[in-house]
């Protein structure tokens, strides 16, 4: 049965650390799960600890969870709304009632909407911690692996800010292999990243791409200093906004990435040994 969640407070820095059993191989899995527009990202540690960054849309998150989670395992340890707009954090409604989740992280910005007061309610009710994630902050998920998900962003209170500028961005790393997440944070927030972090700090085996691959996000700069080998975009197919835009891809492949996308991909599974990223299924 999975320990519950532990914190531990350290002067500016946050660090949640999840202690399980190792299991065998000492792989971690990432599914970029295809919920249609918007954002969900399942991450299960080699100690099966698990992570979820963005829930999706509304009732689009658990059945494509199920089939990525192991059979009849109903817990959570943490999950993570990297922005309060639907896509990103909807889906996990339904979640927090059938599932047992150990800890809520959050950005800090603010929405009014009756979706997000049922969310908030569902939270209040299963009486489950809510975290304000700050740069610094470290979700330790396997102590001895050494897999880790620091928060880059936001590095202030972003009460006032609009939830894309607000969007918590930061890197999921376990030995060589990193992902770097960036939520639908902006240009802006990219600039605030770039200019508190160094080169060798950003560089990320694996981007997942700003906003769905909107021009809003994906600087040539910050591209450029993340230097993906591959990078992925969750959107909708045939979505209403025409993501993601050309401009976007173009930067990206300007860069070296290569490109997968769940509109045309569904879901996309990557898995790490710590020294290199492997598709699920790129042989198949």
């Amino acid at each position: 049965m999975k320990i519950r969640t532990f914190f531990l407070l350290i002067p500016a820095i946050v660090s949640l650390v999840f202690p399980f059993t190792t299991q065998a191989q000492n792989v971690m899995r990432v599914a970029f799960l295809d919920i249609g527009q918007g954002d969900a990202i399942y991450i299960e540690a080699p100690n099966s600890a698990q992570m979820i960054i963005d829930g999706g849309p509304e009732g689009s998150l658990e059945s494509p969870l199920s089939a990525v989670m192991p059979y009849l395992d109903r817990s959570i340890n943490v999950i993570m709304v990297t922005n309060p707009d639907a896509d990103h954090y909807a889906g996990f409604i339904d979640l927090l009632r059938d599932y047992d989740v150990g800890a809520v992280i959050e950005p800090g910005t603010v929405t009014h909407t009756p979706t997000h007061a049922q969310f908030q309610k569902e939270i209040a009710e299963q009486n489950i911690p809510e975290v304000m994630a700050r740069k610094g902050m470290t979700i330790t998920l396997d102590p001895d692996a050494g897999v880790t998900f620091t928060v880059l962003f936001p590095d202030r209170d972003v009460s006032t800010w609009t939830t894309n500028d607000g969007s918590i961005m930061g890197i999921l790393a376990y030995g060589a292999t990193k992902i770097m997440f960036t939520g639908d944070a902006t240009k802006k927030t990219e600039g605030i990243v770039l200019a508190e972090n160094g080169a060798d700090e950003l560089a990320s085996t694996i981007l997942k791409v700003g906003h769905h691959g909107s021009t809003t996000s994906s600087s040539d700069a910050f591209v450029g200093a993340v230097a993906p080998t591959m990078a992925v975009i969750s959107a909708g197919r045939n979505n209403k906004y025409g993501l993601p835009k050309s401009e976007t891809l173009t930067t990206l492949k300007r860069h070296g990435a290569t490109i997968l996308r769940t509109d045309e991909l569904g879901t996309i599974i990557v898995t790490s040994d710590g020294h290199t990223f492997l598709r699920e299924g790129e042989n198949e």
